[in-house]
């Protein structure tokens, strides 16, 4: 092969794709060649007129001459006919080849190719142009193939190195198959391992389901066990606080003594306060035994005005536009909420009830115009055995509004009346339609 400097060779791109016009012209002036470009065949025709290129590089798909048709007229023409001509193309079937041989042209080249590879055909054609220039034109050999008949005119080397270039590229599509077949075995053996982790998986979770269920239902039988000595020890506890507070009663009326009946009215408060306790743990075990449901705060305060009807009750018409997702002993949140105005409000007359969304949350107000909390006390009064009679009224509130997310404190003035805020989470609170 003859040395050839690059400065020395013009090469002409035909390529109707200006992007890949602009990156073939960047790729061969890097590599030191002058560069012309065209856009259809047609052109490229009128730029071979006005000064001969080396070598001619050209698309196969183009508006009005296409690769082929403008390498047939470049091999006809006695003054162009040694150009060198290299196909690019995404096309790629025997048929390519055949109109590939059929126009004359010296080699191919597939798109997407790698800049190396490109550079390499160029440098093999350019250097062996010279050997074949002479050669006559061969007769034509008639080819069917595929339901056509193709002319084929090459002469012996073009025709060698179309077919060694066509050899060549299917060795390469074979590599990447091979190669790609091997990424698939690989990650097929990746998804099989995969597959045996979870299937293994799957099998420890079903023994950790039966476990738990087989857990869940001792826990559920020791429960009602539990529940069922509960209600009977309460229940045979009432009994023994009726009986122990009738004959406190009786005591009462049989002893004139000042000081006794001191001493016998303290015991009776304590028994009732022991009631009450007992009461309590009766609430308190039935928390979260029965599902959340969807609550009408208009049926929620309709029955709160008809129990407590020595006080006004004033609600503002938002508020009846929502329902909230609560345990079924809200009414037992509410109840404790008036009766607490009620029993320490001192001069309550009225509970105001107001609602509005701040950021996706609602905030239910439930104020009063009694005598309010001390700021020391808004948060101790949710505590369980704070307050004059029980403690347990707004410690069972929190508790019961807590299965469902829903928060409350007391923010109002001293001596402007209570005010008890409840949040509900939005996922919690739905507007009626």
């Amino acid at each position: 092969m003859a040395d050839i400097q690059n400065e020395t060779v013009s090469i002409l791109i035909a390529e109707d794709s200006k992007t890949q016009a602009e990156i073939l012209r960047h790729l061969l002036d890097k590599a030191g060649y002058k560069v012309r470009v065209a856009y259809n065949g047609r052109q490229a025709l009128e730029e071979i007129q006005k000064e001969l290129p080396t070598l001619v590089l050209t698309d196969v798909m183009m508006p009005e001459m296409n690769g082929y048709e403008l390498c047939k007229t470049l091999k006809a023409d006695p003054e162009t006919r040694n150009i060198p001509v290299i196909l690019v193309t995404q096309l790629f079937d025997p048929r390519d080849v055949l109109s590939g041989l059929e126009c004359g042209a010296d080699n191919f080249i597939i798109k997407p190719y790698e800049a190396a590879y490109l550079l390499d055909r160029i440098k093999v054609i350019l250097a062996n142009r010279t050997i074949h220039q002479d050669e006559s034109v061969e007769p034509g050999v008639s080819v069917f193939f595929s339901g056509s008949t193709h002319v084929i005119t090459s002469n012996r080397q073009k025709i060698l190195n179309i077919l060694l270039s066509t050899y060549e590229i299917a060795i390469s599509k074979n590599n990447e198959l091979n190669e790609a077949k091997d990424r698939l075995a690989s990650v097929n053996d990746q998804l099989s391992d995969a597959n045996n982790e979870l299937l293994r998986i799957n099998e420890d979770l079903k023994n950790e389901i039966s476990e738990r269920k087989r857990v869940e239902l001792s826990l559920s039988q020791a429960n009602k066990k539990l529940g069922l000595l509960s209600s009977i020890t309460r229940h045979d506890m009432k009994n023994t606080m009726m009986a122990l507070l009738s004959y406190n009663e009786l005591a009462k009326m049989d002893s004139p003594d000042p000081q006794f009946q001191e001493y016998l009215e303290r015991e009776g408060q304590l028994l009732s306060r022991l009631s009450a306790q007992i009461e309590f743990t009766r609430l308190y075990e039935e928390l979260g035994v029965k599902g959340a449901v969807w609550i009408r705060l208009e049926d929620l305060i309709h029955k709160m005005s008809s129990t407590f009807t020595q006080i006004a009750v004033i609600v503002d018409p938002d508020v009846n536009q929502y329902e909230i997702f609560v345990d079924p002993l809200i009414e037992k949140v509410f109840y404790n909420l008036f009766d607490n105005a009620l029993r320490h409000g001192e001069h309550v007359t009225t509970i105001h009830m107001s609602a509005c969304e701040k950021e996706g949350i609602l905030e239910l107000k439930i104020a009063d115009d009694g005598a309010g909390v001390a700021d020391g006390d808004k948060e101790q009064i949710f505590g369980r055995g704070y307050g004059k009679n029980t403690g347990l009224g707004l410690f069972l509130v929190r508790e019961i509004l807590s299965i469902t997310d829903i928060s409350i404190i007391e923010n109002g003035k001293q001596g402007e009346g209570a005010c008890f805020v409840l949040s509900v989470p939005h996922v919690h609170f739905r507007k009626l339609s």
